[in-house]
C-alpha cells in the first residue's frame, strides 16, 4: 500500500504544481497573492505524502481490532498539525507556511509513533517490507478505488460550488470555506459510526454469522441517527456564535451563520447518509457509493446555481443545499438493502456448502 501511494502521491503532486496557475483562476484567487497560494498549494501536497504512514498504521491497527491504539495514533497526529500550526502559524507569525511544516511533522511523528504501536501486535513483520503481493492491486480496485473517487467527487463539488458561489463576493467562498472545514468536524462522527458499523459486518461474514449482518446494520444506522439528531440541534442553536467564532472577518461570520442557518438542520440526515455510503464503500458496494454521491454533488450544484441565478444571493444556493440534503434521506435505505443482499448471498452460499 506504501509504495502504491508513493507512487500515485509523487504523481498527483506533480499534477497539482503544474496545475497551480491554472487552479487558482478557476478560484477566483486575488492576482497579488496567487504566487504565495501557489507556493501553499505545492508545498502542502508534498508534506501530504508523508502522511500516509501514519494513516496506514492507524487503519491496519483499527481493522484488526486494537481500536484504542488506532485512535490514540489519530489524535496525537491531530495534536501535532494543530500544536505546529498554532505554534508557528500564530505564535511565531509564520503564517499559512506553518500548515505544510505542521502536516510533514505530523508525518513523521506518527509514523514513529506508528510502527513503535505496531510492534506489540501481531501485526509486526518486517520482513513482509520486501514481498510484493498481489493482492494489494485486488483490494486497491475492490475499495480503495471506490472510496477514491468519493472523495475525488467531493473535491470536484467542493470546487464547483466556489466557482458558483464566487459570482457572489470573497465573503461567500470564504464563509462556505469556513463552513467546509466545520462540516469536515460535525461528519466525522458518522464516517467513523459507519467504518465502525463495516468492521463489524465484515467480522461477521469472514466468521460466517450472515444472519447477524443485518442486526448489526439497523443498530448502526439507529446509533447514528439518534447522534446526529443531537449534533444538528445543538449547531444549528449555536449557529451564529459558531459562525462569529471561526469566521474572524465580520462579513466571513454573516455568509457562514447564513449557511449554517439554513443547513445545520438537516445534519440530522445528512450523517446517516455519510454512515451508510461509507458501509457500503467498506462492504462491497462502492461503485453503487459513488453513482449515489456523484447524483447526490451533482444535484446540489445544479439546483444551487439555479436558485443562487434566481435570488441573485448566495442564500438561494444554501436553501438548495437543505433541500438537496433532506433528499439524502433515502440512501440509508439503499444501504440497508445493500446488505440484505449480502446476507442473503452469503446464507445461500453457505447453505450450498
Amino acid at each position: 500500500m506504501a509504495r502504491v501511494w508513493l507512487g500515485l502521491g509523487a504523481a498527483l503532486c506533480l499534477v497539482l504544481a503544474v496545475a497551480a496557475p491554472f487552479l487558482l483562476g478557476l478560484l477566483h484567487v486575488d492576482a497579488g497573492l496567487r504566487d504565495t497560494v501557489a507556493s501553499f498549494l505545492r508545498w502542502t501536497s508534498a508534506a501530504g505524502l508523508l502522511a500516509v504512514g501514519a494513516e496506514l498504521c492507524a487503519s491496519s491497527l483499527r481493522g484488526y481490532g486494537y481500536v484504542r491504539q488506532a485512535t490514540l495514533l489519530v489524535i496525537c497526529t491531530a495534536g501535532v498539525r494543530i500544536g505546529v500550526v498554532a505554534g508557528l502559524g500564530l505564535g511565531a507569525g509564520v503564517g499559512i507556511a506553518a500548515v505544510p511544516v505542521a502536516e510533514a511533522a505530523a508525518g513523521v511523528i506518527g509514523l514513529a509513533m506508528g510502527v513503535v504501536l505496531l510492534r506489540r501486535t501481531e501485526l509486526w513483520h518486517p520482513a513482509a517490507v520486501r514481498v510484493w503481493r498481489r493482492e494489494v492491486v485486488t483490494d486497491l480496485r475492490r475499495i480503495g478505488v471506490p472510496i477514491a473517487m468519493s472523495f475525488l467527487v467531493l473535491s470536484a463539488y467542493n470546487f464547483a460550488v466556489i466557482a458558483v458561489l464566487g459570482k457572489y463576493g470573497q465573503n461567500a467562498v470564504a464563509g462556505f470555506t469556513v463552513v467546509s472545514t466545520l462540516q469536515g468536524l460535525v461528519l466525522l462522527p458518522g464516517m467513523v459510526l459507519g467504518t465502525a458499523t463495516a468492521i463489524t459486518i465484515n467480522q461477521q461474514r469472514g466468521a460466517g454469522a450472515w444472519g447477524r449482518i443485518r442486526a448489526s446494520m439497523r443498530g448502526g444506522i439507529e446509533v447514528t441517527v439518534a447522534t446526529y439528531v443531537v449534533i444538528a440541534v445543538l449547531v444549528w442553536s449555536l449557529h451564529d456564535v459558531v459562525a462569529r467564532l471561526i469566521g474572524g472577518d465580520a462579513g466571513v461570520a454573516v455568509e457562514a451563520g447564513n449557511y449554517l442557518g439554513a443547513v445545520a438542520l438537516t445534519y440530522a440526515v445528512q450523517g446517516p447518509v455519510l454512515a451508510s455510503l461509507t458501509v457500503m464503500e467498506e462492504t462491497g458496494g462502492g461503485f453503487r457509493a459513488i453513482v449515489l454521491n456523484a447524483i447526490y454533488f451533482g444535484l446540489i450544484v445544479a439546483t444551487g446555481a439555479a436558485a443562487a441565478h434566481a435570488t441573485g444571493r448566495a442564500d438561494g444556493f444554501y436553501a438548495a443545499v437543505a433541500c438537496c440534503n433532506l433528499i439524502g434521506v433515502t440512501v440509508p435505505f439503499v444501504a440497508v438493502r445493500h446488505v440484505r443482499q449480502l446476507s442473503a448471498r452469503g446464507s445461500a452460499a453457505q447453505a450450498a456448502v
